[in-house]
């Protein structure tokens, strides 16, 4: 096995969960061979998808306590929650900020570079989990590309990415790529059950998640989208923005807007919506009251804003502003 694999997708697509479950057979003393279904529901290459975890030797303990010595975690501090992972002083040094970090800080990875080159505590591989490896800040990016130069023998890597366009170059060229699918029909169905998301419910919000049903709220800003149109539909004339419901928060108005006018771009040329497709009437009618450059400027501009979108703001007039900004793409002059 390649000592460095960089698995890369969207967010949502489940990366961690089966960089995970790839982690814990890689350590396991009794792992079992995965039947050729579950090979291929793994969506992982071949090589990281030959077994699984038994779940029952001492390995498998340690693993389920979190206290394996020969897997080491680099992830943000604000992600450990989320993540499932609650380090210890001694296995994660925490900033001394009282803001829990959005970055993989230096002092993680010069920990797993001294780590990576000690000798195992169970005999057998030892394995460093980098995720996403996108959150490297630039001193901890140059700090691992090091190790990756010449990695140890014993150690494998497992990286998992969001955007490979925001990695080093160096960092991908010493990694085996591979590319996550989205999750198939059956496996996002019962993630989302999972989330209790309503039978009734669930293609829409495969629709609008596009498959990344590993998020923690994949219909985030889809009831509010659908309100908006609907609202919309209502106005024949311009619609004034104080008549238009409030977004749930920035970052969500903004991407559901980003969603709402690439509908709006496929509609205007003859294709069916992405995200939306159960509201194509009233995508259809509100397209023909919009000019395509100007929604094209629109959404150029939404881009823009979702690099900002985890700043702090005042979220009422951010709110103000946003809806502002998406009433005027429906006055046709220039």
């Amino acid at each position: 096995m390649n000592s460095a694999w960089l698995i890369h997708a969207p967010q949502g697509y489940g990366k961690w969960l089966l960089l995970q479950r790839t982690a814990n057979a890689l350590l396991c003393e009794s792992p079992q061979s995965l039947a050729a279904s579950e090979r291929e529901a793994a969506r992982l290459p071949a090589v990281l998808s030959t077994s699984k975890a038994c779940g029952h030797c001492a390995s498998c303990a340690l693993l389920a306590a979190g206290t394996h010595p020969d897997l080491l975690i680099a992830a943000p501090e604000a992600m450990w929650p989320e993540l499932g992972l609650n380090p210890s002083e001694e296995a994660a040094p925490r900033s001394e900020t009282k803001t829990a970090s959005q970055e993989i800080r230096i002092e993680q990875i010069r920990r797993l570079n001294d780590w990576s080159v000690s000798t195992s505590h169970r005999g057998r591989a030892k394995v460093a989990l980098i995720y996403p490896v996108d959150a490297l800040n630039a001193a901890a990016a140059n700090a691992l590309l090091k190790t990756l130069e010449e990695p140890p023998e014993d150690v494998q890597f497992l990286l998992g990415a969001h955007r490979l366009d925001a990695l080093l170059p160096t960092i991908r060229s010493r990694c085996r790529l591979a590319a996550l699918p989205r999750p198939g029909a059956a496996e996002a169905q019962q993630q989302l059950g999972g989330k209790t998301v309503a039978a009734g419910a669930q293609q829409a919000v495969l629709a609008w998640s596009q498959g990344a049903v590993y998020q923690a709220n994949p219909a985030l800003g889809l009831e509010w989208a659908e309100s908006l149109l609907d609202a919309l539909s209502r106005q024949a004339a311009r619609p004034q923005s104080s008549t238009l419901p409030p977004p749930p928060d920035q970052a969500a108005g903004v991407a559901s807007l980003l969603k709402i006018g690439s509908d709006l771009q496929r509609v205007q040329v003859g294709a069916p919506p992405l995200y939306l497709p159960q509201k194509l009437p009233a995508l259809t009618a509100l397209a023909q009251r919009i000019a395509p450059l100007k929604l094209a400027d629109a959404l150029d501009g939404w881009r823009q804003k979702q690099r900002l979108a985890g700043f702090p703001l005042h979220q009422a007039l951010a709110s103000d502003a946003l809806l502002l900004e998406f009433a005027q793409i429906f006055s046709r002059g220039d």
